[in-house]
C-alpha cells in the first residue's frame, strides 16, 4: 500500500459524475456545475479548478483538458492519483478508453485503490485491449482473489479468440475506434454502461460482439452501421474483417 494520503472524492464530484457521465450532454446539464466550480475557484478551491478542466473536455476542447490536467499533475504530487482519475473520467465520454485505462493504471500504481484497478481493466476491455486487460487481471486475482471482476472470465476467452484469428490489441482497438469516431462525428456522448462486450457462438462459428446502445432512431442507427461497415473494410486489416469481430450500433430496447 502506498504512503500517499487517502483523498475522499467530495459529494460535488459524485453529483457531477451521476449527472454528466450517465446521460447525453447538453449546456443546461453543464451550467450548474460550471457556476459552482467558479464559486469554488474564487475561494482558491482546488476541486473547482479541476471541474472546469473536466467540463472543458466535455464541451469538446480536448486540447485544454490534456494541457490542464498535465499541468495539474505536475503541480500536485499529494493528489497525483486523484487527478489522474479525474483526467481519465474526462476522456470517457469521447470514447478515449485506452488513454483512460492507462491513466487509471497509473493512479493504481500511486495509490492501490481497487476501484482504480477495476476501472483500468474495464476501460482496457472497452478499448479492445484484452491482452493488457488480462495482465491487470493477474494483479486483480492476487490482491482480491475472492472478488470477481466483470471481465475476469470473458477477457481470457476473448484473448484466446483474438490469438486464434491472429488479431492483436492494436487491430481490435482500431476497429472499435472507428465505431467511437462515428459517435463523436455525430456529437453523441459515449456511455460505458451502454456498451455490450461478449463472445458469442453457435454450432458452426464464434464471433466477438461489441454493441453500442443508443437513444436514436432506427434510420439513423442503420446509416451509422452502414458507415461503420464501409470504413472497416477500407481501414482495418483483413483478419478483422473475416475473423468475426462485429461492432454495431443498436437502438435502446432492440434486442
Amino acid at each position: 500500500m502506498s504512503s500517499q494520503p487517502t483523498f475522499q472524492k467530495p459529494e460535488f464530484f459524485k453529483q457531477m459524475n451521476q449527472s454528466i457521465f450517465n446521460q447525453p450532454l447538453n449546456p443546461l446539464t453543464l451550467m450548474p456545475f460550471k457556476n459552482e466550480a467558479q464559486k469554488r475557484i474564487q475561494h482558491h478551491n482546488f476541486e473547482g479548478d479541476l471541474v472546469l478542466k473536466s467540463l472543458a473536455g466535455l464541451e469538446g476542447n480536448m486540447e485544454t483538458i490534456h494541457k490542464s490536467y498535465q499541468q495539474a499533475i505536475a503541480k500536485s504530487s499529494a493528489r497525483h492519483a486523484y487527478i489522474l482519475t479525474l483526467y481519465a473520467k474526462g476522456l470517457i465520454p469521447f470514447g478515449l478508453f485506452a488513454q483512460a485505462a492507462t491513466l487509471m493504471a497509473q493512479a493504481y500504481h500511486f495509490y492501490q485503490n481497487l476501484e482504480y484497478l477495476a476501472d483500468a481493466i474495464q476501460f482496457y476491455g472497452l478499448a479492445g485491449r484484452f491482452h493488457q486487460a488480462s495482465e491487470l487481471l493477474k494483479i486483480w486475482a492476487k490482491v482480491c482473489p475472492d472478488k470477481v471482476h466483470p471481465f475476469s472470465h470473458l477477457a481470457a476467452k476473448i484473448m484466446a479468440f483474438m490469438d486464434e484469428q491472429q488479431v492483436n490489441d492494436d487491430d481490435l482497438q482500431g476497429l472499435i475506434d472507428l465505431a467511437l469516431s462515428i459517435l463523436r462525428q455525430n456529437q453523441l456522448t459515449i456511455v460505458p454502461e451502454q456498451i455490450e462486450v461478449d463472445l458469442y457462438a453457435d454450432e458452426s462459428s464464434q464471433w466477438f460482439h461489441y454493441g453500442i446502445l443508443l437513444h436514436e432512431s432506427v434510420e439513423k442507427i442503420v446509416a451509422m452501421d452502414s458507415e461503420l461497415a464501409d470504413k472497416a473494410v477500407e481501414e482495418c486489416p483483413p483478419q478483422i474483417i473475416r475473423g468475426g469481430f462485429v461492432p454495431l450500433f443498436k437502438a435502446v430496447g432492440n434486442e
